[in-house]
Order: structure tokens, then sequence, then C-alpha cells
């Protein structure tokens, strides 16, 4: 038997996991919807958005004037089942833990508690930032200098054994290719390794004082040239490579967006954060080496992306698995911030750019295509594992890259709530 006016209403939160069900009548209002979400969820009324077919719908009006009938994704029990998504608005997971520091009487912890206020606008303006200053065709980077991977592939290696902070290797990056592409022509060999310590100065100078006084600054740069480089000439490139970029320096990369999604001030489960944070950098490593990926969405997608690859990697073991889902739900709530896409979209759009990363990582450690990389690929794999494996006893193998994407493929197919 079929039952008119009622509705067996399922609500999903933005990461398709299922939250709770009830059943309600079609002349209920969506505030009395978000009432018994809220009892059932422990959500605040003031944080949810409910979103039915790309739409938000508004408080005051109810499930029929929803047109919730457009929506039936079959029948239970002879009641019509309409599943609807809850995202949490109002400020994001990240901005909401600094806030809950601000009773502990510690200095350090209070300082970072005053940021919640402002947390989530910066974090929209990063990504403004960020989106008008990448370069605007990642494909032509590849002609304009054909060394560009192995230029990256030396930083890797080099920075690793100066013991330099990741940052200065992102932000160099990002900074060559922003001049790289704005060459009519491509730049003449001879000049490209005084361009590439002509960005590795910028970086350090960015880094502050502290970290890179001056005169340890000029022995780093004649030490990564060997000697064979002239600081005046170093300095000339660096002007000629500040002009052609406007002197927008300070732009925020991958790993500034992946830093701040990765950023939990309380965690149960501190060696779990840890792992994920630490296979979140290989991808990102990865990503470096391909220009369409790189610069092909928003870099604090793509770090979103990096950070739900890392969960997914770990998330076949089942003593992590709720731990897993936590970090997934927080990074989504924390992704809305940037502003990056409407509420019903920003599910998709991190799942795409996961997709395209384990699709990177298995064409390379299942060699399913050719690649001019590949070495390159082996020794930053390497580089990654060692850590990794000590950390949370991850292999980054072909059979690990593998199983991943096969876990994915099957979470991205059972996790959508029913159209």
């Amino acid at each position: 038997m079929i039952h008119i006016g009622l509705v067996l209403l399922r609500a999903y939160s933005i990461a398709g996991e299922w939250l709770c069900e009830f059943r309600v009548g079609m002349k209920a209002r969506v505030g009395h919807v978000k009432q018994r979400i809220s009892l059932s969820c422990g959500i605040p009324l003031w944080e949810q958005r409910l979103v039915l077919g790309g739409r938000i719908l508004r408080d005051a009006c109810t499930l029929e004037e929803c047109h919730v009938h457009q929506v039936i994704g079959g029948y239970v029990d002879g009641f019509a089942v309409v599943s609807i998504q809850c995202v949490r608005g109002g400020q994001s997971q990240l901005s909401r833990d600094l806030g809950e520091l601000a009773g502990l009487r510690k200095p350090d912890i209070a300082v970072d508690a005053s940021l919640s206020a402002v947390a989530d606008a910066v974090m929209r303006a990063e990504h403004e930032l960020s989106e008008r200053a990448k370069p605007a065709d990642p494909l032509a980077l590849l002609d304009a200098t054909p060394y560009r991977v192995e230029f990256i592939h030396w930083m890797m290696q080099a920075f690793d054994i100066l013991r330099f902070d990741p940052s200065i290797l992102h932000g160099t990056v990002l900074t060559l290719d922003r001049f790289f592409s704005r060459q009519a022509a491509p730049v003449d060999p001879g000049k490209l390794n005084d361009c590439l310590l002509a960005c590795v100065s910028i970086e350090m100078k960015l880094a502050g004082a502290d970290e890179f006084p001056p005169e340890h600054c000029k022995r780093l740069l004649a030490h990564l040239s060997h000697h064979r480089a002239e600081l005046p000439t170093i300095m000339s490139t660096e002007y000629e490579i500040l002009s052609c970029i406007d002197f927008g320096v300070g732009i925020p990369t991958t790993l500034t967006f992946f830093r701040e999604l990765a950023l939990r001030p309380q965690s149960d489960d501190e060696g779990l954060r840890t792992t994920i944070h630490d296979l979140g950098l290989f991808f990102l490593d990865l990503c470096m080496f391909e220009p369409r990926v790189q610069y092909g969405c928003p870099h604090g997608m793509l770090a979103a992306g990096a950070l739900a690859a890392a969960v997914h990697v770990l998330d076949g073991d089942s003593s992590r698995k709720a731990g897993c889902a936590e970090v997934l739900e927080h990074l989504f709530e924390n992704v809305a911030a940037y502003g990056i896409s409407t509420v019903q979209t920003i599910g998709a759009a991190v799942f795409g750019c996961e997709e395209i990363i384990l699709e990177l990582w298995c064409a390379r450690a299942l060699g399913e295509s050719q690649c001019p990389w590949s070495e390159c690929y082996r020794v930053t794999a390497a580089r990654h594992e060692r850590q990794v494996f000590a950390r949370g006893g991850i292999l980054l193998d072909a059979a690990t890259a593998s199983s991943t994407r096969q876990r994915f493929r099957r979470a991205r197919s059972g996790c959508q709530p029913e159209p």
C-alpha cells in the first residue's frame, strides 16, 4: 500500500555519509525537518543547509512546495523515499576547532584561538588570490621548458638534503611556472639555471631573515650552483622574474591549502593524522610533475583531493575506518570555507580531484602508460615511502595503489545519495 502525503526522508552529509532517516508529512516545513535532524544527529539548526536536487531549501517552505515528489528514489514499506543533503554552514570545522581552544590558559594556544574569527575569511581570500595568479595554460608549460621535470626532480632531492621546508619547493615551482607561462618563446637553455636559482632566492627571502639570513642565503645559492653562478647574475635574473610576474609574491600554493585543511588543533588520533599528512605530501609531489594536474583545478580543491586520497589509502584497515570517516567529513566542511563550489557540488569536485590523483599514482606505480618522468617517480616514491612506512606501516607500491583505487571506486559508486 502506498502512503499518500508521507515520505521517508533520508539525510546524508556532504560526503555522502548517512545521517538519519524518519517519516514526515509533505506539509511539514523545512524548519521542522531541520529540528528532526538536529534531534537525531546533534547538528545545530543554525548550521544546517538542506540541499535537494541542487537547490538550498528555505525554512519557511513545505516539502510539497519544494517539489520533493520530483526526486523520489523508490519506495520502502509503501513510503516514498526522498534523499537530501545536510550541509553544515556557519564556521568551518577548522574555525570551530580554533574557537574551542579559547578556554585553555596557555598563551601560545590563546593566539591560535584568536584566529577563529578570521580563519574563514582568510581562506577565501587565499583561494581568490591563488586563482588569479596561477598559470592560465598549464599545457603550455611543457613547451615553454622541456627541462621542467628535471628541475623539479633535482630540487626535491637537493632541498631534502638541505632540510628545506617543503614550502620552499612548492613556492619555487609556482614562481617558475608563472614566469615560464608568461614567456612568448621558450627560455634560453643557458639561462634556465639562473632562473631556477633566482626563484629559490625569492622564496628564501619570503621565508624571512630568521630562517635564511642574507649571508646564509648567499652560501646556499653558491652551493646549489656548485659555485658556477655569479651572485649579481642571479640578482639581475631575480629582478627580471619579479618584473614579469608584476612583483606578485607569496602566492598560496597547494601546500598552503593542504596545511590548512590538514590542521587539527585537537586530534584524537595523532598517529592517523600524521600518516594522512605524510601520504598527502607524497600526492602533492606527484602532482607537481604534471602541469595539467597541478593547475587543472583550484589549488584548494587539489589539496583536498590529496587529503581524500590519503584517507582512502588508510581506510582499508578496519581499525582506522572510523577515524578516516571523521577526517573526510571535516575535510568537506573546511573546503566549503573557500567558496570554491556551490554546496551541492563540493563533494563531487573533491572526489573528482582525488580520482585524478589516484589515476596518476596508479599509472606511474603500475606502469600503465608511457611517462617521461618514470624514473623521477621511483625516486620520489622511495623517498616518501621511508617516512610513510616508518610512521604508518604503508608501502607506496603497485599493490597499494591498485587496492586504493578499487576501494575508492567502490566508495564512489556506493556513497552517493539516491537521485
